[in-house]
């Protein structure tokens, strides 16, 4: 495992950051979605929701592979890459997540929380106009 190092930590930690996670099928199908739940559990560790990830679950249940983009504040932009463990439905983390997830997200209801180990971490370039 890898770990997330302090000023990636930071631009996760910004309210204003995007959030991306990119999953691909065993056909090579990608598929992206926003996600703003993604929470550091550890250096090690990130979580997010699972409240209608559809396409994404499938695909993480195919081949647990997963990519998380997050974009800055600053225009910093990183590349998480993960290894999915399992989807959570029973532990403290669960029972942590299930009221702040529907109060935050319209009344939809937790169905479980996705859990991942950091393999690498990268910082994605930004050709952006100075």
């Amino acid at each position: 495992m890898a770990v997330i190092p302090d000023n990636v930590l930071d631009v996760l930690a910004e309210p204003e950051s995007v959030k991306m996670l990119g999953t691909v099928n065993d056909l090579g199908v990608p598929n992206v979605v926003i996600i703003s739940s993604l929470s550091v559990l550890t250096t090690e560790k990130i979580a997010f929701a699972d409240v209608c990830l559809g396409k994404t679950k499938a695909n993480l249940k195919q081949n647990g592979k997963l990519t998380i983009g997050v974009i800055g504040y600053e225009k910093k932009a990183y590349q998480i890459k993960c290894k999915f463990v399992h989807f959570d439905n029973r532990t403290s983390i669960f029972e942590s997540w299930y009221d702040a997830v529907y109060e935050r997200m319209m009344m939809m209801r937790l169905k479980s929380v996705a859990i991942a180990n950091v393999i690498e971490v990268s910082e994605a370039g930004l050709d952006l106009p100075v």
